[in-house]
């Protein structure tokens, strides 16, 4: 057992330790989900210079398809992206393991829950990294309202802008035969949060603009 520890570790130096490791299946992984999706789905991306190149943001949206939607916006930028997913989804026997070696994890599953917070904030504030929120659509608006009212919060505590952004959808046919969906990602304008929006007396203006929001994704589908 010794012997298999040394030599997996002895494997991880050679790459440069394990975080080089997961980044470069990540991109290994993004690289393969993106030829896939140009060439089945016929990806299209729109506002890619939304995206920052070095500093931290928080992308957002609603998500129809969870697993789709993340790895159409993995193909945004070249950097690694972060995305807080279902805890039923990175417990899932087979599909957990490989999604937190690939940066992933889950959401809080309660008011007392750090960890997931911890690991937002290392992400954002100790690497400067991407972190994606997708609260998902299959749940009511008041649901997603209040998923991005929380979101608004991790943004003014990481000082951190809110990325918009859409997975828009539309039937079309594979090589003329195959229904598939082509899909376009649009990403919008950074939104910067004002910092008193935490406030407990500003919870209104903050579910506010949260509804705004939504409402900006919503239109960013529509077009």
């Amino acid at each position: 057992m010794a012997e298999a520890e040394e030599k997996k570790k002895d494997m991880f130096d050679v790459i440069g330790g394990r975080e080089n490791f997961n980044k470069l299946l990540y991109g290994m992984t993004k690289g393969v989900a993106g030829l896939a999706l140009k060439t089945i789905t016929d990806l299209r991306i729109e506002g890619q210079e939304n995206i920052p190149m070095h500093d931290k943001g928080i992308i957002t949206t609603v998500s129809d398809n969870v697993i789709r939607d993340m790895l159409a916006i993995s193909q945004l930028t070249g950097r690694q992206i972060h995305f807080m997913l279902d805890p039923k989804l990175i417990r899932h026997q087979i599909a957990g393991p490989v999604l937190k070696t690939l940066g992933m994890f889950r959401s809080t599953e309660n008011k007392d829950d750090q960890e997931p917070i911890d690991k937002v904030f290392k992400y954002l504030n100790e690497k400067g990294d991407l972190v994606a929120m997708t609260p998902e659509s299959k749940y009511d608006y008041e649901t997603q309202r209040k998923t991005v009212a929380a979101i608004i919060k991790f943004a003014v505590a990481a000082d951190a802008p809110i990325i918009p952004v859409a997975v828009d959808s539309k039937k079309n046919k594979f090589l003329g035969l195959i229904d598939v969906d082509s899909l376009t990602v649009r990403v919008g304008t950074p939104l910067n949060v004002e910092k008193k929006l935490t406030r407990d007396k500003y919870r209104d203006q903050r579910y506010e603009l949260a509804e705004g929001i939504l409402k900006i994704i919503d239109s960013l589908k529509q077009k």
